[in-house]
């Protein structure tokens, strides 16, 4: 298919009995250009067919094309030998033949962001490879091709297909950093760590496993129910994070629904170019795109945090002191506004990439909770926990005493006391305490009653209904579903 042809998005295509019955009988990329329709939209489709991809015949290796292992990347190999990169990646791994490295590789150190020069060859490159790819390739940062590829206005490299896991990746996980077996396999740092996680594998050369981030109760409670995405820009938090915190629970992720075309009143449209699309979306409740879309076909500027930021004497006597990216998050602006603006005046990078603790910070640390010690500061709650523990310095307990919810009352001895402390950011020991005062017997997991209503219920209904309507954790139900065998609900 002609690449010039544009291939329709999944609320842009009449589903037909045709396309149905081919989802699933080739990859999802075959069947998208067979149609004109773009894979990742095939890919949702199927998965609401409930439908799995056919398992492929491993193909009959000749010695010609094992000559191709590990010349060039998985990817490259599998698309001139029309096959799955899963069988390439399988035979080189069998074969032990190291992966492909590109040649000649400069030190990032030795390259930077002007020197980084886009031939025509370069420039075909950008959206067809991920940024961090051509990155390692190009000697430079990611957020260096980012910016000349978002310049050129060209949409990032996706996956089109699931990621298919051989044996060799996953005896992998855990023997190395994350990074070394995303760059060994071509694949995201990202997805590494994700797929660790879910297989309970810890971190190379841990003894634990990756911290919880942190992320809002309100939005804990709502994992697995809407899609990450939607999590991520309502909560305006990071979608890594949302991952890991459904990755660490167990919790599947939720089907992406498709938003629909947003009915613009006057005075949502007076806010487009007076805050960034992000923050006007996140007010109006619809997806930044269809923000952007809206502003671009009025001819509305998009609006420039630079121009409103006021550069006081003491704000510029911090330029190369601190990292941008931490004087960016304490000053609540992009760092693209502290990287222009120092270089504007010349200023050399600070070189250090952690945050530089003053005395008087440092004597905050355990006096309030790490959240309003970050807010006071501008940067995340983990970094002041981190530096907390470093130090030795408890965390802040306050004397006043807890004052108990109305909702939270009414689930004690209903879930196990672990489940509610939890749920509360308080100990066990606590939820004891006032359930026993109350004179409410302990709900223990052993003394759970499934009857055989709750249990045909399994698979029919989500795990967090069958949750709610019995009173207890979503963990818990999905652990006795596993236990009896039974699938996992799958909405039509």
């Amino acid at each position: 298919m002609n690449a010039s042809i544009k291939l329709l998005a999944y609320r842009e295509v009449h589903w037909t009995a045709e396309i149905d019955a081919a989802i699933g009988t080739d990859s999802d990329s075959a069947i998208g250009h067979r149609f004109g329709i773009s894979p990742r939209s095939i890919t949702a489709r199927r998965r609401k067919l409930g439908r799995k991809l056919e398992k492929q015949t491993a193909p009959r290796w000749t010695k010609a094309m094992e000559k191709r292992l590990g010349k060039m990347p998985d990817t490259q190999v599998a698309k001139k030998l029309g096959i799955d990169v899963y069988w390439v990646r399988k035979r080189r791994a069998e074969l032990q033949i190291e992966p492909y490295k590109p040649a000649d590789l400069p030190s990032p150190k030795e390259d930077t962001r002007e020197e980084l020069k886009l031939t025509k060859e370069r420039i075909a490159l950008l959206g067809k490879h991920a940024d961090t790819f051509l990155a390692m390739r190009w000697g430079c940062s990611p957020g260096t091709v980012t910016r000349h590829r978002r310049r050129l206005g060209i949409p990032p490299f996706r996956e089109n297909d699931d990621i298919q896991w051989s044996s060799a990746m996953l005896k992998r996980l855990g023997k190395a950093p994350d990074g070394t077996i995303a760059r060994e396999f071509e694949v995201s740092p990202a997805s590494v760590k994700i797929k660790r996680i879910e297989l309970g594998i810890l971190p190379y050369n841990q003894s634990e496993m990756d911290p919880e981030p942190p992320l809002p109760k309100r939005l804990l409670r709502l994992l697995g129910v809407v899609p990450d995405k939607q999590l991520s820009d309502e909560f305006g938090v990071s979608r890594l994070h949302v991952r890991i915190a459904r990755a660490l629970r167990g919790v599947p992720v939720a089907d992406y629904v498709h938003p629909t075309e947003h009915s613009w009143t006057e005075d949502q449209l007076k806010l487009l170019g007076t805050m960034s699309d992000g923050d006007v979306a996140r007010r109006i409740g619809i997806p930044q795109t269809q923000v952007m879309c809206k502003r671009r076909s009025l001819g509305i500027a998009a609006f420039d945090r630079k121009a409103k930021m006021r550069w006081t004497s003491n704000r510029l006597a911090q330029l190369g002191k601190e990292p941008d990216h931490l004087l960016a998050r304490q000053w609540s602006v992009p760092q693209r506004v502290v990287r222009s603006k120092r270089e504007e005046l010349q200023i050399e990078p600070c070189e250090q990439t952690t945050r530089r603790w003053t005395p008087e910070q440092i004597t905050i640390l355990g006096t309030r909770s790490d959240k309003e010690v970050a807010r006071k500061l501008g940067i995340s709650a983990s970094q002041v926990a981190q530096k907390r523990k470093e130090l030795g310095i408890g965390p802040f307990r306050s004397s006043a005493p807890f004052e108990w919810p109305e909702t939270a009352l009414d689930q004690l001895g209903k879930i196990p006391d672990e489940d509610l402390a939890l749920e509360l950011g308080v100990s066990y020991q606590l939820v004891a305490a006032k359930r026993r005062e109350l004179g409410i017997k302990a709900c223990r997991r052993s003394s759970m009653k499934w009857t055989p209503e709750i249990i045909a219920l399994m698979g029919v209904i989500s795990d967090a209904q069958i949750a709610k309507k019995i009173g207890c954790s979503t963990q818990l139900v999905r652990l006795r579903r596993s236990e009896l065998g039974i699938e996992g609900y799958r909405p039509s």
